[in-house]
């Protein structure tokens, strides 16, 4: 998905069942086939989470902003919002009530995957180096 208002692409990816099971799971998949750096979970149809589902988020994160992004939980419970932050978590799991708002939250700057148009009368080619050099 794009974000038509910042040019940023991001993931949406919506946790389902057994919290810690379905993480495991979402975490797999991003591993093996992310090709933006943001990941946005929605766990709004996922059972509470719990410190095992939030560990493997929080690992993913870590991974992610090696590259610019991170994971934002989305529809995240109060109870889940607490728990982010006993843990120390917070800061590597930040939560926004929809997928709207988590968009909007995106930073702007900082990202390495934006869309870039190409200067006008470039044809889609790269220009070529000056000879002697």
């Amino acid at each position: 998905m794009t974000s038509p208002a910042a040019g940023s692409r991001y993931h949406l990816l919506t946790l389902t069942g057994h919290p810690p099971t379905a993480a495991a799971r979402l975490v797999r998949a991003v591993r093996s086939g992310a090709t933006t750096p943001t990941v946005l979970v929605d766990v709004t149809a996922a059972g509470d989470l719990d410190v095992q589902a939030l560990g493997a988020l929080a690992r993913l994160s870590m991974l992610l902003r090696s590259t610019g992004g991170g994971v934002v939980l989305v529809g995240a419970s109060p109870v889940a919002r607490q728990l982010t932050a006993r843990t120390g978590t917070a800061w590597l799991l930040p939560a926004h009530r929809d997928v709207e708002a988590a968009v909007a939250a995106l930073p702007a700057s900082g990202r390495p995957w934006t869309v870039t148009e190409l200067a006008p009368g470039c044809n889609g080619a790269l220009p070529q180096p000056a000879e002697g050099n």
